[in-house]
């Protein structure tokens, strides 16, 4: 697809777009994961993960600055050849599909119990379905512009979640190597599977305007704030609840905000779910629209807006599937494995290819 230039961004664009990306279901959740494998050391897992996620970053802008033109679908055809960039392309599709039907999933669940309990989930899929086609159909710029123009309401949330502080007791934390130095790092993978996002960097990387140093401090730093403000929260969380109820409430979250007085308002998670429902719309677009790029590429599409619907109605389809807990379980399960070899495994393969064959962009293929 060719990149027109009204369809570029900013590098301080590029650095809020990551962290709309980031911030997903798993925040809700993370202290209470945590908690079971690191116990008082889970927010160092937090600080752990971030500079795995920063070599991976690093390891994704290596590919990206010998084809900075290309995304990964390109760069996977150059590589790899036709037929086998296609399979490449292929799962990718299907991995975008699946994440962003997953994120649909964690999001309907939440909402249903916490929010809206009888309301039927194919009333909350057809919502998210028209917001992501309504999204998705416009430019890469609109579509960040769209998320950048709510970046401001990340503020409240930090607020809402830090206001727990002042009944923090720091001694819930004590011992901190309670798990174990090692179950601390190994852990530290639960933070990253609740860090989705910034690998559509193998997307975007080429409408991002200025140089290639600039670029990867833009999403780095996107990345570093959000490592931040989980370890923020979820050292908030463990200082608030002691670790017999960290071991009962499966979304210390949204608990602690229930639990604290703001006055007039007599339940505080109420007014923090409409703004980390904004941020469940920007994780789940982004996928969707992910998706739709490289289903437009594959088919040799201008653009990726006649891909558009299909790849979120697919996604939509996919979060109605499971039905039971077990199931829903089994997908995320399948979405987090999977994570692996799209995060880790085809981008260090393509970059290794590209320096075995002494391939970059402008060379022959």
């Amino acid at each position: 697809m060719k990149i027109e230039p009204k369809d570029t961004i900013s590098q301080g664009q590029l650095f809020l777009l990551i962290i709309k990306l980031q911030i997903g279901v798993g925040i809700l959740s993370l202290p209470y994961r945590l908690h079971q494998l690191a116990k008082g050391g889970g927010w160092i897992s937090v600080l752990i993960a971030g500079f795995f996620l920063q070599l991976i970053l690093i390891m994704m802008w290596m590919l990206m600055k010998r084809f900075p033109s290309c995304s990964v679908f390109r760069i996977a055809t150059l590589l790899t050849g036709r037929y086998a960039g296609a399979l490449i392309g292929i799962a990718y599709v299907a991995y975008f599909l699946l994440v962003g039907g997953v994120v649909m999933m964690g999001a309907f669940d939440i909402i249903n119990r916490w929010i809206l309990q009888n309301t039927p989930r194919w009333a909350v899929l057809f919502l998210f379905m028209l917001t992501g086609v309504y999204l998705i159909r416009g430019t890469f710029r609109t579509i960040t512009r769209i998320f950048i123009l709510f970046t401001f309401l990340i503020g409240p949330m930090i607020f809402l979640i830090g206001y727990g502080v002042h009944r923090a007791n720091f001694l819930y934390l004590l011992p901190l190597n309670e798990a174990g130095i090692w179950n601390i790092i190994l852990s530290s993978k639960e933070t990253i599977t609740a860090m989705y996002g910034f690998e559509l960097i193998l997307i975007i990387y080429p409408y991002v305007k200025g140089n290639h140093a600039g670029k990867l401090k833009a999403v780095s730093a996107g990345t570093w704030f959000v490592v931040l403000f989980y370890a923020f929260t979820v050292f908030t969380c463990m200082t608030v609840f002691s670790p017999p109820q960290l071991n009962m409430i499966p979304e210390p979250v949204m608990y602690l905000l229930r639990s604290l007085p703001f006055g007039a308002m007599d339940r505080a998670d109420l007014l923090f779910l409409p703004i980390w429902m904004i941020s469940m719309v920007a994780s789940m677009t982004g996928y969707c629209y992910a998706a739709a790029f490289g289903i437009g590429h594959l088919l040799k599409h201008k653009d990726h807006k006649k891909a558009a619907p299909f790849a979120v109605l697919i996604s939509c389809v996919i979060a109605y599937l499971p039905q039971t807990k077990e199931q829903f379980e089994l997908f995320s399960h399948v979405a987090d494995a999977s994570a692996y070899f799209f995060l880790i495994g085809f981008p260090l393969l393509l970059l290794l290819l590209s320096y075995v064959f002494k391939k970059k962009e402008g060379d022959p293929a």
